[in-house]
């Protein structure tokens, strides 16, 4: 490890709060310290992003939304978020987390150490870190990086999960990508992560079900020579059963790992809580027992000294984080005597002293007092062995009560009722299902085997969880996906087209389901688009419609009306002869109205008595479009035109008649 003073951080205080001790571990992404909280005077754990992350303040805002969600998080599986923060200075700025300080080591060393677990340890591990994926999932956080780097074994045999929400802000940092840096260790990465860059609450049960492989076999699934070699064989291959690696793995432990780790999402469990309910159905089962999480090598566990501010120096503290075991902080909390220990030597045996008279009568006597004593002490410790043995393995247990549903009050009672404590404090959780205030959890979970005394914490429903679609009228399509994205929601890639009065073609109408509608979490919603204003029938104009009527109904309509006017011979004067256009129109549109003016018009020529002939007269207003009538006068024949009646000069409608006198 590197020396504390070639760190620049040791010995600095972030945000005047956290002195940092010594660095603990150091990755890609981040460094882990241990550090004292200088206002609580408590030993944390500082994990301190890398100077590419830090530097991003669009990273920043990630990293402080997820921080915040993971310390919404109470579960005695979880590593506990105190704090995050930013720190400023001359070694550059620095977005940090502040988390619980575990005394223990990972997962990964306790792989290392033993290579592979037994079917009991395994199960009994895999319990807690299930029960804390399912707190985070009914909060609504996907981990999105189990594995067992990120899984600690305290000293007290606590089973924690640590880094949840920093996967999603690194995922999505562009910095990160380029640098090389990928979240959720390749080896247990789920293939939908790796193929699409997504992850749900299955990828979760996925990576866990990898992890429980590992855990059975020694080794994880898949190997290769790349990194890519080994996210092709997730995308494109099925987990082997455990038992193709280690013979003897029952069968029921082996349908379980392929269930889990299923390369399609719908068909593995939905999420940690139901893996957990079938991890509890298979050690029923199986009838594994309860096995406590394995400690460390003897030499390894120290007991904390006595620190407060100033009074140890930091390198005291860090021997004591690192597991040193010089003696220098006092004996261990537990001592193993060996076998060879001190055995009082046998006492001598006293000489045997007949007494007088005695025969073999008293002999048999002593012989069968001896026989009763050592068959009454022969049942006797057998009674003690079965009880002790009954203890140990069933007797000091108990299942969790089911108290999902019922009041906290209830739920106390049943659980105070079983043998358990009840923590003080409680966690909340969304329901769909449970009445506010009523117990929608517990963890550990419900049906969970444990010891009598222990304590169970209680989660309590807040009821459904809704949120209020914002209205994104008149906005685009890419501005109303933005709107949205500031709830839970999913907004289809599809949109719908509907005309609308008031909303320009191409711009968003409203959503389906509406605006103010209470939605759930991850609710498809609809973009409606306008496609302009709606396509209105026009109705055919009626006989002797006039032209006042005709308007009413088509502004009815939401149509604009222009008129023209024609001659017709077919439609009265100041009816409506047609409309322009027919048949349909968007609303809105101009329709032209057509009005009669009656039929043409002719003036009657006044030099029709100039014409040679009658006939010449009559072909003369024919041609204008009159018809013609021709009488004579006084009996004469010369064929002259004399008179017109109507006169010449009047004018009258085409079609009309005119009679010619002649003489």
């Amino acid at each position: 490890m590197q020396t504390t003073a070639a760190d620049p951080l040791v010995g600095r205080t972030l945000e005047g709060r956290y002195r940092i001790l010594d660095r603990i571990a150091r990755g890609g992404m981040s460094t882990v310290y241990s550090a004292i909280d200088e206002r609580l005077d408590r030993l944390v754990a500082v994990k301190v992003m890398s100077a590419a992350l830090s530097a991003d303040p669009a990273f920043s805002d990630r990293f402080t939304r997820e921080a915040r969600a993971a310390a919404r998080l109470t579960h005695l599986n979880t590593v506990a978020v105190y704090d995050q923060g930013t720190d400023s200075g001359d070694a550059g700025q620095h977005v940090f987390l502040v988390m619980e300080l575990v005394s223990g080591r990972t997962l990964r060393d306790l792989l290392r150490e033993r290579g592979r677990l037994e079917p009991a340890e395994a199960v009994s591990i895999m319990e807690p870190v299930l029960s804390a994926l399912s707190a985070a999932h009914r909060a609504g956080l996907v981990h999105r990086d189990v594995k067992p780097e990120n899984i600690l074994l305290s000293d007290d045999g606590i089973v924690k999960v640590a880094d949840f929400g920093l996967a999603r802000a690194v995922e999505s940092d562009p910095t990160a990508t380029r640098t090389g840096l990928m979240m959720g260790t390749i080896a247990y990465c789920a293939p939908e992560q790796l193929s699409k860059g997504r992850a749900d609450q299955r990828s979760d049960v996925y990576s866990a079900g990898v992890v429980f492989f590992e855990l059975l076999t020694g080794s994880p699934p898949y190997r290769g020579d790349t990194a890519m070699n080994i996210a092709y064989q997730h995308v494109h291959s099925r987990v082997p059963a455990p038992s193709s690696r280690v013979k003897g793995i029952p069968s029921e432990i082996d349908e379980l790992v392929i269930d889990a780790t299923d390369s399609d999402p719908e068909a593995r469990p939905p999420d940690a809580s139901a893996f957990l309910a079938a991890l509890g159905d298979l050690r029923q089962e199986l009838a594994l027992p309860v096995v406590a999480v394995p400690q460390r090598p003897r030499g390894q566990n120290v007991a904390p000294p006595s620190w407060r501010r100033g009074s140890d120096s930091p390198s005291a503290v860090t021997d004591v984080l690192r597991g040193a075991d010089d003696g220098r902080y006092g004996p261990h909390d537990t001592s193993v005597v060996g076998q060879e220990a001190y055995r009082p030597p046998p006492a001598a045996n006293p000489p045997v002293v007949h007494p007088p008279g005695s025969g073999q009568a008293a002999a048999r006597a002593r012989r069968r007092r001896r026989a009763l004593l050592t068959a009454l002490i022969v049942i006797l410790v057998g009674i003690a062995a079965g009880y002790t043995g009954w203890w140990f393995a069933t007797g000091r247990y108990g299942k969790v009560p089911n108290v999902v549903g019922d009041s906290q009050s209830s739920a106390i009672t049943a659980l105070r009722q079983a043998g358990y404590q009840v923590s003080g404090t409680t966690a909340s959780a969304f329901s769909e299902t449970v009445a506010t205030g009523s117990v929608v959890a517990t963890s550990p979970s419900v049906g969970s085997r444990l010891p009598h005394g222990r304590t169970i914490s209680l989660v309590l429903s807040k009821g459904k969880e809704r949120f209020k679609l914002p209205s994104v009228v008149n906005t685009t399509v890419s501005a109303a996906r933005h709107a949205l994205s500031v709830i839970p929601v999913e907004v289809a890639a599809q949109t719908v087209s509907q005309p609308n009065d008031t909303v320009p073609k191409g711009m968003v109408s409203g959503t389906q389901p509406g605006a103010g509608t209470l939605v759930k979490r991850n609710q498809s919603i609809t973009l409606v688009v306008s496609s302009g204003p709606p396509i209105v029938t026009i109705p055919s104009v009626s006989p002797n419609t006039s032209l006042g009527d005709e308007t009413k109904v088509l502004q009815a309509l939401g149509f604009k009306t222009a008129t023209t006017d024609t001659y017709s011979t077919s439609v009265p004067a100041g009816d409506v002869v047609s409309v322009k256009p027919t048949g349909s129109a968007p609303k809105f549109s101009t329709i032209t109205i057509t009005v009669s003016k009656g039929p043409p018009t002719v003036v009657i020529p006044s030099d029709l008595n100039n014409l040679p002939t009658v006939d010449a007269a009559r072909k003369e207003l024919e041609r204008l479009g009159l018809k013609v009538k021709v009488q004579t006068a006084f009996g004469g024949s010369h064929g002259v035109v004399v008179g017109l009646d109507p006169p010449a000069g009047t004018v009258v409608p085409v079609g009309s008649t005119v009679t010619i006198t002649s003489i």
